[in-house]
């Protein structure tokens, strides 16, 4: 969930938060056991609703909450990790600032505890360590006031650039993943992060891509897609900086942008695929050849890229990901729309830049056309920007080691 200052209802969600924290850090010195919270994965309580029945307190595991806007992304891929170890000393729990997202995962089977519940947040009074990818909300007290272990896996390798105030609150954490040595020292460098906190143990997102994992058919099947057709997905950035900044480029309108991209599309048997960001909007006009995916609803952006022919962005991190497919790109060249520069610069652009319709449109095309081309124009700059931004880590096996180095840090 993102907090919306305009809603009296998000407000009220941050100040139980607010008091649930302080409650929790007030009884973690009387907590006596580790907290065990829902059942582990694998046995037959696993999913079952909290509602009417009380947590148990009597397991010797070390219990670990993952925290984020949503449940995706690295904090998503740590979990399902843990799940396919079954590590016996080991809970984990997805904390949620969302009711509905919480009711949502608790249908999924996932161990999901919510902030807006005091019998869920009394977790706090036993948790071993807490990993996030973006910040705290209102539970940042705990990192003065208790001796749980904070990790930050972030949500994105960025274009954006970033100043070292912006990392105030994680620069308090035990400890920082990213995903190259190259990347290590740009937090060190650029971010002043302490050295000797920040891991390279690479993108825990990213394994599946890296291990080539078919996609399963899902997404294909709930959007329709027809059998055969390729996917191109055009994924932009949100306003970031530049409050107002349109989601379609080059001075066109959204119906011309999308007609223009939809029309390239079906001359090469592919559907086009629009995925908005989290903070975004995009209205969803009707083209029979074009689906319309927005985080919001489809929180999984990995799923997505495992089934992409073809991506289209502009300063979006999600290009980073899409690195570990060695799939084309085409990059938008507008206007970045980050206040503080670049933290990744214009030259980490590996595919093809485009600067008006036209160009993009012919791109589209030919790239569909014509895999053989752009290997031969871009294939060394991919595979030079892959190693800068992953380093050594492109095994797939980035959680194994996160959940490893965890286990290492809290004793579990």
């Amino acid at each position: 969930m993102k907090f919306d200052p305009t809603r009296p209802r998000h407000w009220r969600l941050l100040l139980l938060q607010l008091v649930y924290t302080w409650l929790a850090i007030l009884a973690r010195p009387f907590a006596g056991r580790p907290f065990a919270g829902r059942p582990f994965a694998g046995s037959p309580l696993a999913g079952r609703p909290l509602a009417g029945r009380p947590f148990t307190n009597n397991s010797k595991k070390r219990l670990v909450l993952l925290y984020g806007h949503q449940f995706s992304g690295n904090l998503r891929a740590l979990y399902r990790e843990w799940e396919k170890q079954q590590h016996a000393d080991l809970d984990i729990h997805f904390l949620t600032l969302d009711p509905e997202q919480g009711q949502r995962l608790q249908r999924m089977g996932v161990n999901v505890l919510r902030c807006d519940r005091f019998r869920d947040m009394m977790a706090l009074t036993r948790a071993s360590a807490i990993i996030s990818d973006h910040g705290l909300h209102m539970m940042s007290p705990l990192l003065r006031f208790t001796s749980i272990a904070f990790i930050d896996v972030w949500h994105g390798i960025p274009f954006k650039g970033f100043l070292p105030d912006d990392f105030s609150l994680q620069h308090r954490y035990r400890e920082v993943w990213v995903s190259s040595p190259h990347l290590k020292q740009l937090y060190v460098d650029k971010f002043e992060f302490p050295p000797d906190i920040v891991r390279d143990l690479g993108y825990a997102r990213a394994d599946r891509l890296f291990q080539g994992v078919v996609a399963d058919s899902a997404f294909r099947q709930l959007n329709q897609i027809p059998p055969g057709n390729r996917i191109v997905l055009y994924a932009p950035t949100w306003q970031q900086d530049d409050h107002g900044r349109e989601l379609f480029p080059f001075g066109v309108s959204q119906e011309r942008f999308i007609q223009g991209l939809n029309e390239a599309c079906l001359s090469r048997h592919a559907t086009l695929v629009i995925r908005s960001h989290l903070n975004a909007q995009i209205s969803s006009d009707s083209y029979d050849n074009v689906r319309y995916c927005s985080m919001r609803d489809f929180p999984d952006t990995e799923e997505i890229l495992q089934d992409t022919n073809l991506l289209i962005c502009d300063w979006s991190s999600i290009a980073f990901d899409y690195l570990a497919l060695n799939r084309p790109a085409i990059f938008l060249d507008v206007q970045p729309p980050f206040r503080n520069g670049f933290s990744l610069g214009k030259e980490y652009r590996y595919g093809q830049v485009v600067t008006d319709m036209q160009s993009l449109t012919d791109a589209v095309e030919q790239t569909l056309a014509s895999r053989d081309d752009y290997d031969a124009a871009y294939g060394d700059k991919h595979t030079a920007i892959t190693a800068s931004v992953y380093g050594k880590n492109t095994d797939g096996m980035a959680a194994s080691r996160q959940l490893a180095r965890l286990v290492e840090m809290i004793g579990a």
